[in-house]
C-alpha cells in the first residue's frame, strides 16, 4: 500500500498502489499524494495513474463511522489533491484503466488530460454509500458534461464506460488496455515538446475561466501574453514561423 514516485525526462509519474483494493484511498495514502503534488520541482508533465489494472476505487471509507469528526480533516487533505490536479502549472495526464469511482474518478476528471483504456469506468458512487457528493464532482461535472447529464450521474451513480465518457464530453481519449501507455507517453512527449512558459500561462488563462467575465479574461489574456512573448522560448518559436 503505497503512492509511488518514477521521474524520467521531466515527467513525473504517480501511481496508487493498493491494487488488492482497486487502489481505494486510505487517509495515508491521500497525506503521502498530497505531500508528492505539494513538493514537485523541476517538472514538466505530471501523470497519475493506478496500479494493478485499476484506477482508483476512491476513498477507503472503513472506519469512517467509528469517527465521523474527523471527516472535515479527511476531505481537506483529498481535495488539496483534486485541487492540485486542476491548478499546476504544468498539464496533469489521468491514465486510467479499470475503475475510476468516487473520488479517484474526480481526481481524474481533474486533471487537464483524461486518457482511459476500453475497460476503464468513471462512477460518482457516493449515494451508494449513503453520502452525498465530494472531491470536486458538483463543479467538475456541469462544466465537462452539461447540467442535466451531471444531475443524471450524480443523482444515480450509474457506471459510465471509456467510449460512453468520451462521447459525452468527460475524457479526452479512448485506447486499447494494450495501448495505454503508448498513448499516454507520445501525448507526455508532445507536451515536452512544446514551450512550459506558453503552457503554463494557457493553463493559467484556462483555469480563470469560470470566475471571469469575457472582457475580464481578454485583459488578462493580454497581460498574460506580454510576459509570454519576452521568454526564449517564444523568441525562437515566432522567428521559426516567420522564417516559413
Amino acid at each position: 500500500m503505497s503512492v509511488d514516485v518514477v521521474r524520467d525526462r521531466g515527467i513525473t509519474e504517480i501511481t496508487l498502489n493498493r491494487p488488492a483494493k482497486r487502489n481505494a484511498m486510505t487517509d495515508a495514502m491521500w497525506s503521502a499524494l498530497d505531500e508528492i503534488l505539494a513538493d514537485l520541482d523541476d517538472i514538466r508533465v505530471l501523470i497519475v495513474t493506478g496500479a494493478g489494472g485499476s484506477f482508483c476505487g476512491g476513498s477507503d471509507v472503513s472506519g469512517l463511522l467509528d469517527d465521523p469528526g474527523s471527516l472535515p480533516d479527511r476531505i481537506a487533505v483529498s481535495n488539496r489533491c483534486v485541487l492540485a490536479m486542476r491548478e499546476l502549472p504544468v498539464p496533469t495526464i489521468a491514465k486510467v484503466g479499470g475503475p475510476a469511482a468516487g473520488a479517484g474518478a474526480n481526481l481524474a476528471l481533474a486533471c487537464d488530460f483524461v486518457l482511459a483504456a476500453e475497460d476503464a469506468y468513471f462512477a460518482q458512487l457516493f449515494v451508494h454509500r449513503g453520502l452525498s457528493v465530494d472531491s470536486g464532482a458538483s463543479w467538475l461535472l456541469p462544466r465537462l458534461v452539461g447540467e442535466r447529464r451531471a444531475r443524471e450521474l450524480c443523482l444515480l451513480g450509474d457506471r459510465v464506460g471509456a467510449e460512453a465518457a468520451l462521447d459525452i464530453g468527460m475524457i479526452t481519449q479512448v485506447t486499447s488496455p494494450s495501448g495505454l501507455d503508448a498513448a499516454v507517453t507520445d501525448l507526455a512527449d508532445r507536451l515536452l515538446a512544446l514551450s512550459p512558459a506558453a503552457l503554463s500561462g494557457t493553463k493559467r488563462m484556462l483555469n480563470q475561466t469560470w470566475r471571469t467575465t469575457f472582457a475580464e479574461a481578454l485583459d488578462a489574456e493580454a497581460a498574460n501574453q506580454l510576459q509570454i512573448i519576452q521568454t526564449p522560448e517564444a523568441h525562437t518559436a515566432i522567428n521559426a514561423f516567420n522564417a516559413r
